[in-house]
């Protein structure tokens, strides 16, 4: 299994850059996990064959930073220049019901199954309907996607022996109580990674505050950058 950071800031990009959006390869299998600012440009230069084939959207919320671009795939779609009907979870789907889209409104504990990967589906603490997606491939091996979420106690579960943990770090410091209920910072998702016992962690849905962001925290977490390709492997002891 394979993954590509196609956009990685939140909740606007930085200069040139895009918000969140994540292609999983598996074999012949695409699913893209979000679609912020840049995700269609950034889908046709990996996959410059028309009509793009794409085996799902799965968006985790309908915030613009994560699903800003749904409306042109759709366009796309209508112009004959992706395949249709393409699958598209959602835990909001009243303004996505489109014949190019075979909708599904997806909910806590919901599993499916797209190709070769299996999907599970846990809600967390976000302003809107927001969900935390589990993608796992026939041999195992699994990321966790937080989507944007505050800490909760029942994230370790969901996130629990991950062997890649892709994270809402969105805050440095615990100094915005506010975006706290709906956001974690670097320090959490360090805290989260090792109490899940995940293999590594990436930290996205990153602020652009005008500092930079490090390459690397410690040698289990890096943060997310742009272009970025994980290849999934069997995890070791953690």
């Amino acid at each position: 299994m394979k993954l590509t950071l196609l956009g990685m800031y939140g909740p606007f990009p930085a200069s040139g850059k895009g918000c969140s959006s994540y292609l999983i390869e598996d074999g012949d299998t695409r699913i893209l996990l979000d679609c912020g600012s840049g995700s269609l440009s950034k889908c046709r230069d990996i996959f410059p064959d028309l009509p793009l084939r794409l085996d799902a959207i799965v968006l985790s919320h309908m915030h613009a930073d994560h699903a800003g671009e749904i409306h042109l795939f759709r366009y796309m779609a209508e112009f004959g220049k992706l395949n249709t009907p393409v699958k598209l979870f959602s835990p909001e789907t009243d303004n996505l019901q489109y014949p190019v889209f075979e909708t599904v409104r997806t909910y806590d504990g919901m599993q499916t199954t797209i190709g070769s990967l299996t999907l599970g589906f846990v809600a967390v603490q976000h302003a809107v309907p927001t969900m935390g997606i589990r993608i796992t491939d026939s041999g195992g091996h699994s990321i966790f996607y937080t989507g944007d979420t505050g800490w909760f106690d029942g994230l370790v579960t969901a996130a629990q022996g991950a062997d890649l943990l892709l994270a809402d770090a969105c805050l440095r410091d615990e100094s915005n109580e506010k975006a706290l209920k709906n956001h974690m910072t670097v320090a959490q998702v360090l805290s989260l990674r090792q109490k899940a016992g995940c293999n590594a962690a990436v930290l996205t849905h990153l602020y652009d505050d005008g500092t930079e962001y490090p390459a690397i925290i410690d040698r289990r977490c890096i943060y997310a950058v742009e272009g970025s390709v994980f290849e999934i492997i069997s995890h070791d002891t953690k």
